[in-house]
């Protein structure tokens, strides 16, 4: 947790307080941080502050990471679902692979019986039995999320 706050106050005056918390990792949870602020003041010399919220996940993505496991030589593929939450609507305005050494990738969006949701459609380029990892990582509409981070890894017998 980050805290930034005004270091003096005038009597009288107003100051203000702002917390960050890191939520990485913590959707679908709640979370709850407290902050004291201590003043001069001798009949209140401490404030406690507490922030509490729910973590929207910024996209429901299925599965979360892309594993390209097979054999040198066959066609290796496997598509992610990304779904922008209710709370957190958004386009996928860009998409680019982080070395794009080893995949392809080809972005879809779908018409959903609710919402429209895309489709990430991976396929493997190494011919040689290795291991890799990449990443695809998405840009988005979303202020709250713009940018998405999908991890690969091949595997290549």
């Amino acid at each position: 947790m980050a805290v930034s706050y005004s270091r003096q106050i005038p009597p009288g005056g107003t100051g203000q307080v702002t917390l960050k918390v890191k939520t990485d990792g913590k959707a679908g949870e709640k979370i709850s941080h407290q902050a004291t602020v201590y003043t001069d003041d001798p009949a209140q010399a401490t404030i406690e502050l507490t922030l509490t919220g729910n973590v929207i996940s910024p996209a429901d993505i299925d599965p979360k990471a892309a594993r390209l496991i097979g054999t040198a030589g066959s066609e290796i593929r496997t598509q992610i679902r990304i779904t922008p939450p209710a709370l957190n609507p958004f386009e996928i305005a860009g998409a680019r692979a982080m070395k794009g050494e080893s995949i392809t990738f080809h972005l879809e969006k779908k018409p959903g019986p609710g919402e429209p949701y895309f489709i990430l459609t991976l396929t493997n380029t190494q011919k040689a039995p290795g291991r890799y990892s990449d990443k695809i990582i998405l840009t988005t509409t979303s202020t709250i999320s713009p940018e998405l981070v999908i991890r690969v890894y091949g595997l290549i017998r």
